[in-house]
Parts: C-alpha cells; structure tokens; sequence
C-alpha cells in the first residue's frame, strides 16, 4: 500500500474492479477511454483501423480445372454438340461443319478446349467429301445410263450381261 506521502504506484484506473483487473469492457490500462458507442441495426459498420480482415480470395478462372460447376458455361458447347449430330447426316453435313466451326471459335474466345466440335469439324469434313464423291459417281452413272436409254429406246434390254430398263 501507499503512504500519505507517496503517490499510488497503482492508482485504480475507471472501470477497474478492487481486485485488479479491469471490468468486461474497460478500456487496458493506458489506452485512452472512448465514450460507448450507439449499435447501428440494420446497417454495416465499416471496418476499423487495424481490425482483423477477411482473408481475400481470387475467384477462379473461367474454364480452369478449379472453377465451381455452372460458374461460366462453354458458350459453344451446345452448337457443338449440335453441329456434331448434324455432321453424320449425309446432305445435313455441310450444316453440321459450319456450326462445329462456329462452336468451335465461341468456345476457343472464352478460352474453353471444345473436344465435341473440332469432333464435328473432322466429322463433317470426310462426310461432307464422301457425300461430293457418292454424289459425282451416282450422276455419272445416272447421265450414263439415260445416255444408253437413249440409244436403246423404251423396254428391257440385254447388253453384255447388263440388264438395261429404259422407260
């Protein structure tokens, strides 16, 4: 304890209790005290100098291997499934090629590898060239047969073991 003629060496700073240590919400012993502050309800109270922060996170890019399901769709994944199925059709694979290469460069400027329409692209390129070669051997054959038919005329006819039916 202290004599008259001394001063405290550990005067009671307000809001401490006898025993010592300050009451639940009494400033350190010190810090300056601030008067109480009003809660505001309903509104968010902007951080204070030196509080503690949130750690902050970048959110993942589009079409990375990390990105959440739904957080950006492949824009041409869609035409390219489409332009797939249309490339397999015969007199629909021209269709099929022109929206494989569309899909394909939405998907490459959004920075997505789209597997199903470069698929649809291959698929539609040999189709497309097959269909061309069907197409000129079936016409030569066609134009070769109503050249015969007219040198035969109507009726059956047995020429070399080929049987002609010209109508």
């Amino acid at each position: 304890m202290s004599t008259p003629d001394q001063p405290d060496q550990n005067p009671q700073q307000p809001g401490a209790t006898p025993s010592g240590p300050p009451a639940y919400g009494a400033p350190e012993p010190g810090q300056p005290q601030q008067p109480p502050q009003a809660p505001q309800h309903g509104a968010p109270q902007a951080p204070q100098y030196g509080a503690p922060q949130a750690p902050q996170y970048n959110a993942p890019q589009q079409g990375s291997p990390y990105s959440a399901p739904g957080q950006g769709e492949d824009p041409g994944k869609t035409m390219g499934i489409v332009g797939l199925v249309l490339s397999f059709l015969g007199c629909l694979s021209i269709v099929g090629l022109i929206l494989s290469i569309v899909a394909y460069n939405k998907s490459k400027k959004a920075g997505y590898k789209n597997g199903v329409a470069l698929a649809g692209i291959i698929v539609g390129a040999v189709v497309l060239v097959i269909s061309i070669i069907v197409a000129i051997v079936v016409g030569t054959a066609s134009f070769a047969l109503i050249e015969k038919c007219n040198e035969l005329g109507p009726g059956t006819h047995y020429e070399n073991g080929v049987e002609y039916t010209c109508g």
